[in-house]
């Protein structure tokens, strides 16, 4: 039985028509046959550890981008992104209740709604126009919210929470929003939950680096670092747990509060 996960090609789950609504919209690129296109690109492969790879095009490839006006390319579904779709449900395989945090262009959501063995997936967005853009006919479940309010205030409990509510993958990202969501749902309902986060591995990647190496900086000011390799992977695996709280968690809040 394969229990590593090998990077392959995918094909897109959604077939969107280019459309617009307000600021979002949703356009077609074609890349041309010939072409080479990363499935695991340059810097995702140094920051993870692992090899990089490209795949060489023999028939053109549609390729769907979600664009806003103000932040530009916000998702696409090329084969470098389908990849991680593909490596996530092989390693976090979710089942039962999964909800799922940020529409973008639905392939998460459509490849999570697609396994037997999930019983319900409920979409957190914000964006009322990425809803009436990527929503429609969807297998799944879409609440308009902000993934934070709805966290802190439903009575619904998931076995998965599948999270991609932000566009960076540097270490501010990771501390800013990441780790929040990451407390609250452990604060609100244990261990017990899977927790992913998309591309939290890369961002992990730099801050582990961070922790163990590098003077403090505004995120780390009241950590104890540097901090050795063993203590650095158990800060980042086990953020909202109890213990992870008692030790860690008013050193964390007093460098957010001193941000504001």
């Amino acid at each position: 039985m394969n229990t590593k996960y090998e990077p392959a090609w995918y094909p897109s789950p959604i077939d969107l028509p280019e459309a617009s609504s307000g600021p979002v919209q949703i356009r077609h690129r074609i890349i041309p046959a010939g072409k080479q296109t990363p499935v695991v690109g340059m810097r995702q492969a140094f920051l993870r550890g692992i090899r990089p790879g490209d795949a060489l095009l023999s028939h053109p490839l549609l390729v769907h981008e979600l664009v806003h006006e103000e932040h530009g390319i916000w998702m696409t579904d090329l084969p470098e992104e389908l990849n991680q779709i593909a490596e996530l449900l092989f390693t976090v395989k979710p089942a039962g209740s999964v909800l799922v945090g940020g529409l973008g262009l639905g392939v998460l959501s459509t490849e999570v709604a697609w396994r037997i063995e999930v019983s319900d997936v409920t979409v957190i967005e914000l964006d009322k126009h990425i809803i009436k853009l990527c929503a429609n006919g969807a297998d799944f479940d879409v609440v308009e919210a902000d993934i934070t309010d709805y966290l802190r205030t439903t009575s619904e409990r998931f076995d998965f929470y599948l999270l991609d509510t932000w566009q960076g993958t540097s270490e501010g990202t990771w501390w800013s929003e990441v780790m929040p969501l990451r407390r609250l749902i452990r604060q609100r309902w244990g261990k017990r939950p899977v927790v992913h986060c998309w591309a939290e591995d890369i961002m992990q990647g730099q801050i582990f680096q961070a922790l163990t190496t590098k003077p403090p900086h505004w995120y780390t000011a009241h950590l104890p670092v540097p901090m050795y390799e063993k203590e650095a992977r158990s800060f980042l695996r086990n953020v909202g747990w109890p213990s992870w709280e008692r030790k860690y968690g008013k050193a964390v809040d007093k460098a957010s509060q001193e941000q504001e």
